[in-house]
């Protein structure tokens, strides 16, 4: 992915409030905007990550076991009830791991797109739920988001091309 193109816009901001407020079906409207081209859809995805990133974050920091790792993935898969089948756990742990600087699992699971989707969005919003923000505490917690974002994609903007 060309990431020199990507750009967290205000439309990105507001589509994650969106989705931190009222879930996944907050985007359903979004679809065709988001598919317009990669850059587009790059800029959605990457606050989403960045979002993941910085729930995970203040989740496990300053300090963490794996065992509580384990934990709260299987957590997030008994809050999901009978959607639970959509996260896969070795997908979901290993993120987590990579996030907070723990050695990467040897078996992460299956290297799908939407294997990782689910696991970022599961475990997003169950930590934002965990959290219980108030409207203060949410949006500065899409500001850090969106500020860790910026950095993170201005890091893979100043990559060499083959590390891209």
């Amino acid at each position: 992915m060309d990431y020199s193109a990507v750009q967290i816009r205000e439309e990105n901001i507001l589509a994650l409030r969106s989705f931190l407020l009222e879930g996944p079906e907050a985007w359903v409207p979004l679809e065709e905007k988001i598919r317009v081209d990669d850059e587009t859809a790059a800029g959605y995805m990457s606050l989403l990550y960045g979002a993941f990133c910085v729930a995970v974050r203040r989740r496990f920091s300053p300090t963490y076991t794996v065992g509580e790792i384990v934990r709260l993935v299987a957590d997030v898969r008994i809050r999901a009830e009978e959607e639970a089948g959509l996260i896969n756990a070795l997908v979901a742990e290993d993120m987590i791991r990579r996030v907070v600087g723990a050695p990467p699992l040897e078996d992460s699971g299956p290297d799908e797109v939407r294997a990782v989707l689910y696991a970022e969005v599961f475990v997003l919003l169950y930590l934002v739920g965990e959290a219980g923000f108030d409207r203060v505490g949410l949006e500065q917690f899409i500001d850090e988001a969106t500020a860790y974002t910026r950095q993170w994609l201005a890091a893979r903007q100043n990559e060499p091309a083959e590390q891209r």
